[in-house]
């Protein structure tokens, strides 16, 4: 039907086109009503699409108040065409500015309550996407979402409570991406918690957290998250946010460099098998980048510091030693 409707309005430009016409916009339909289901409105970006419904139901409106007292007759075809081709608003269409890098892209950012996650989400944001806040702390996660309502309108975020180790809850997040924006085209698994103990000290529960939350959190995600991809048939990007402890060995970290050694394997699996899909997988390897974050909470700050034999307070200049810039990383 979307074939049909396209042909169609290809040729009722050809038909009603003049000289100095404007060349045919998107042929794509609007506005999509499903018998028994409801208004759908299809846009760039979502506040398009919802003051495009805004003004169907206002056509609504109007069309039940003719047939209550006579009948709706529409615009004649070439009227309608110099109401929707017409110059002056051509000249105001060709001013506006020029779209955003990621404008019409929806991501959806795990952990993004705050820190890493909360610092690509704004990227993102900042350059047009429609972004899913997520994390599993409710306090932060509504903290975030009205941070963004503030600098980018209701209309770029959405946000849900997200645990990565639930099957469940991820779908519940996707389903939200696809309900709010209508699908998702920027995965990014940035989860995740530390844990710095030694090999003697180290528990059982210590290692299944760390291993859930990370690896198979990472995969849950993925999974998910590539079954709407490859039903959009347009590709995708998977961002992955690794560690340097996934390449570089240190002590009192067997539980949290070994789960991330295994998140950046699975990385490179996934982008093997996805390629074929034109779903991108990639990943950054952070160090040190705190500011912000929970990784200061329970007793990961004084594990690294007795590794380093430095206190806790003395860390943030000892990471910031180990960078070229000698400076504190941000997010």
């Amino acid at each position: 039907k979307f074939v049909a409707y396209r042909k169609m309005y290809a040729e009722y430009y050809e038909k009603c086109k003049r000289d100095n016409s404007p060349a045919i916009r998107d042929a794509n339909p609007v506005v999509i009503l499903y018998p028994g289901v409801g208004m759908f409105t299809f846009a760039k970006d979502k506040q398009t699409a919802r003051v495009a419904g805004e003004f169907y139901i206002n056509a609504i409106n109007v069309m039940k108040g003719a047939e209550a007292i006579s009948s709706y007759t529409s615009l004649p075809l070439q009227e309608a065409f110099n109401i929707e081709y017409w110059l002056l608003e051509e000249a105001k269409l060709q001013r506006m500015p020029k779209p955003k890098a990621l404008k019409g892209k929806i991501a959806l950012v795990t952990g993004s309550g705050g820190g890493i996650g909360k610092a690509i989400a704004h990227k993102f944001a900042s350059e047009g996407a429609c972004v899913i806040l997520s994390d599993n702390n409710l306090e932060r996660l509504q903290a975030a979402k009205d941070e963004f309502i503030k600098a980018y309108g209701k209309d770029a975020v959405a946000s849900d409570v997200l645990d990565v180790t639930d099957a469940n809850s991820i779908k519940k997040t996707m389903q939200t991406a696809c309900l709010q924006f209508g699908g998702l085209d920027i995965i990014v698994n940035n989860a995740g918690l530390s844990i710095s103990k030694t090999i003697e000290d180290h528990t059982e529960q210590d290692w299944d957290i760390l291993y859930d939350v990370l690896v198979k959190g990472q995969f849950l995600v993925t999974q998910n998250a590539i079954d709407i991809m490859r039903k959009q048939a347009v590709g995708g990007d998977i961002l992955n946010i690794v560690s340097k402890n996934a390449l570089v060995s240190g002590p009192n970290n067997a539980g949290y460099g070994s789960a991330k050694a295994a998140q950046l394997h699975l990385s490179r699996l996934n982008a093997a098998e996805l390629g074929k899909d034109k779903i991108r997988v990639n990943v950054i390897n952070p160090d040190a980048v705190i500011a912000g974050s929970n990784i200061w909470s329970g007793g990961w700050a004084e594990g690294r510091a007795k590794a380093y034999g430095i206190t806790i307070a003395e860390l943030p200049a000892y990471y910031a030693g180990r960078t070229l810039l000698n400076e504190i990383i941000l997010p």
